[in-house]
């Protein structure tokens, strides 16, 4: 004969938080830490997807190497180097957390201001990845032509937001 469990896990965990409800400030924690999740879900995503971004301009490069002139080259590991430390600075940033006794807390408009920088990280990484994607597929079907102008110009959009995050996050 099945026993139906003393304490369901799910009824406990329903039951907690409604519980944590009636305790002051505990729905805007809740409400904080949410955001938070996203923030550091999207960010995830970007470094994903700024990996993937790096893999087709190496692809690009590695097919048309030897048509590139030195400097195009040169320009091109350049640039990989640098959408390295940006992956690297996405990756680490700062999630919107102040420690326990810091004199304030953050506050949900700060995490939401958090959240839409994000959100215009992504879209300054659109515009780079279609740029790679191009340029990944053009060197499939044997051109050469490295789209430096185009590559530079995302990747300053892309630097504009990341400094304008960090700006936000120490004022």
């Amino acid at each position: 004969m099945a026993h139906d469990p003393v304490l369901d896990p799910s009824n406990l965990a329903r039951a907690a938080e409604r519980l944590g409800t009636l305790i002051p400030g505990y729905t805007g924690y809740k409400e904080r830490e949410r955001l938070r999740d996203e923030d550091r879900a999207l960010r995830e995503e970007v470094v994903r997807q700024l990996g993937l971004v790096m893999g087709r301009i190496e692809r690009g490069l590695a097919a048309c190497i030897r048509r590139l002139s030195p400097a195009e080259v040169e320009e091109a590991d350049g640039i990989l180097r640098a959408l390295g430390r940006h992956r690297d600075r996405i990756r680490f940033a700062p999630a919107g957390y102040a420690s326990l006794f810091a004199r304030r807390k953050i506050e949900r408009m700060e995490l939401e201001g958090l959240l839409a920088l994000d959100t215009a990280l992504w879209a300054a990484l659109e515009e780079l990845d279609r740029v790679a994607a191009e340029w990944d597929l053009s060197t499939r079907h044997g051109e050469s032509h490295w789209p430096s102008a185009n590559v530079k110009d995302a990747l300053r959009e892309l630097e504009d937001v990341l400094d304008e995050r960090e700006s936000y996050l120490r004022s």
